[in-house]
C-alpha cells in the first residue's frame, strides 16, 4: 500500500495544490504504510517546485522524528525528494538531529545521512 499511495505524487508530479488535495485524506490513515506512501508522495508532488508556502516541509517537518520507523522513513525520503539540490541550510538542519538520535533506526540514519549530502 506504501508504493501505491506514493505513486499518487507521480500521477500529480508537479500540481502542488490539487495534488496535495487529493493526497491530505491519505495522511489520515490508521494504516501506517497508507501514510508513509501519503508523506512520500508529499515529497514527489514537490519535487522540483519552488513555492514560497513550502508546503512539503511544513508537512513532512512534523514526520522526521516521529517514533515509528516508517513514517520517518516515509518524511525523509519526501524531504530529500522535494528539496532536491537546493542546497537549503533548514532542510539540512532540520535532518542533523535523526542523525544523532540514539532511539532511530539505522535505516533512517542511513536515509537522512544520504539525503543530507
Amino acid at each position: 500500500m506504501l508504493s501505491a499511495t506514493a505513486s499518487l505524487g507521480l500521477v500529480l508530479l508537479w500540481d502542488v495544490d490539487s495534488g496535495l488535495s487529493e493526497i491530505d485524506k491519505f495522511l489520515y490513515s490508521t494504516d501506517e504504510p497508507v501514510k508513509a506512501g501519503a508523506l512520500l508522495a508529499c515529497g514527489i508532488v514537490n519535487s522540483g517546485v519552488k513555492n514560497d508556502c513550502d508546503p512539503a516541509l511544513a508537512i513532512l517537518s512534523e514526520y522526521v522524528s516521529h517514533k515509528e520507523v516508517l513514517l520517518r522513513t516515509g518524511a525523509i525520503m519526501g524531504l530529500g525528494l522535494a528539496y532536491a539540490g537546493s542546497a537549503r541550510e533548514d532542510i539540512i538542519d532540520l535532518l542533523l538531529p535523526v542523525l544523532s538520535d540514539e532511539r532511530a533506526s539505522m535505516q533512517c540514519i542511513g536515509i537522512a545521512r544520504s539525503e543530507e549530502r
